[in-house]
């Protein structure tokens, strides 16, 4: 008994369809990481980590990226709603972008040396005990020149105690914003009230010139930038030692001057016109006068009258009529000869 083959009444996928669909299999991020990073863990040197610690500025944790060497660097995220990514012939729904920037380290040491080593010296292996990573900060990655920097230094034996130090601190934050005055400045990046232009849309050189003139402006942003990594409290009592004004202060203060100066314009150009306008009306009133006189023509716009030569009185020609009556009135006397006294 032959059998007989069986065949699957299934339909074949169509080819072209298949190569149209695709699938996500992992969840893909845009990430741009340091070359010098890059660097490091292609030499085979250690691999980077993702680690959390203490974020003052955001009082919460936030993400950075560390390496074995001791180097760290924060993990900025840029989120825009509606934007996705094309990777190859895959979309990514997720929109943000991740970028690696360097900063010091020490900035996030100031909190817990304000919290924990503001009363007495401890060393660093004792603060926040509980927290794991706020000893792995400050042990591994935070250098131990900066922290004196901020703190009194006292070793015994093997170990070395801190004792934060508030004069000290603000000095060297002061420094730090200094700094970063210098290389906004350097870089002309935009700052106060036209720091929202690109300086690629800048189409005055005169423009330029005044916003990079104003060294208030570069040291309030300096001091944003150094204080985003410092409690609230701490970032006021920057600003206050600098003694920068407040933006809304600043801007108050400039409307005033410059409402002033336009006022103190206003008021000499006021006083130029009337003194104008005094002169003009006292000419008038001479001119009206003359009119009125009669030394002065009306239609000659106020200029004095040109002599004319007096015109000649012409002889009146009689009429037929006035004629008669004369020749009829020859040898008459007149009616008044009658009543002349004798």
């Amino acid at each position: 008994m032959s059998k007989k083959s069986t065949r699957s009444s299934q339909p074949k996928p169509d080819p072209d369809v298949a190569a149209k669909t695709t699938t996500v299999s992992t969840l893909k991020k845009i990430l741009f990481v340091s070359k010098p990073l890059l660097e490091l863990e292609d030499a085979g040197s250690g691999r980077l980590c993702l680690e959390r610690f203490h974020h003052p500025g955001k009082g919460q944790s936030a993400l950075f990226i560390t390496h074995p060497n001791g180097q760290i660097m924060e993990l900025l995220e840029y989120s825009e709603p509606r934007r996705s990514w094309l990777i190859n012939n895959e979309v990514c729904s997720n929109g943000k972008i991740y970028m690696t920037m360097p900063f010091d380290p020490t900035l996030l040491a100031v909190h817990h040396l304000r919290k924990h080593c503001d009363q007495k010296a401890i060393s660093l292996d004792s603060i926040a005990v509980e927290d794991p990573s706020t000893t792995r900060l400050l042990t591994k990655f935070v250098p131990s020149q900066g922290l004196k920097c901020i703190a009194d230094v006292k070793v015994s034996a093997d170990l070395t105690f801190y004792k934060y130090n508030a004069e000290r601190t603000m000095a060297w934050l002061a420094l730090k914003t200094r700094q970063v005055q210098a290389v906004l400045k350097a870089k002309q990046i935009h700052c106060g009230q036209n720091a929202a232009q690109s300086q690629n849309f800048v189409r005055s050189e005169k423009l330029q010139v005044e916003n990079n003139s104003n060294d208030v402006d570069y040291l309030r942003m300096a001091c944003d930038i150094v204080g985003r990594y410092l409690d609230i409290d701490l970032h006021e009592m920057l600003t206050h030692y600098l003694d920068i004004p407040k933006e809304i202060q600043a801007l108050a203060e400039e409307k005033n001057a410059t409402q002033k100066r336009k006022s103190q314009q206003g008021q000499a150009g006021g006083a130029q016109s009337k003194k104008i306008k005094l002169n003009a009306e006292s000419e008038q009133d001479q001119s009206t006068e003359l009119k009125k006189s009669g030394l002065i023509d009306s239609d000659s716009g106020g200029s004095p009258p040109t002599p004319k030569a007096p015109t000649p009185l012409k002889e009146h020609s009689m009429t037929a009529k006035e004629k008669a009556l004369a020749k009829g009135a020859r040898g008459s006397k007149s009616i008044t000869s009658f009543f002349k006294v004798k």
